[in-house]
């Protein structure tokens, strides 16, 4: 019995660890999303104009 509840408290903190590392990884997709506009709107200002 106490090897079942091991397992199941090893199985459970095994999938909290995966839900915060999708949480991180969809974190760091809108931060890095984020990053390339920000980068992109200044890198248009300083683009000359072709007219």
């Amino acid at each position: 019995m106490d090897a079942l509840r091991l397992s199941r408290s090893t199985y459970q903190l095994i999938e909290r660890a995966v839900e915060a590392l999708e949480r991180i990884g969809r974190e760091l997709e809108r931060y890095n999303d984020r990053h390339e506009r920000i980068v992109e709107e200044a890198t248009d200002e300083t683009s000359p104009d072709d007219s």
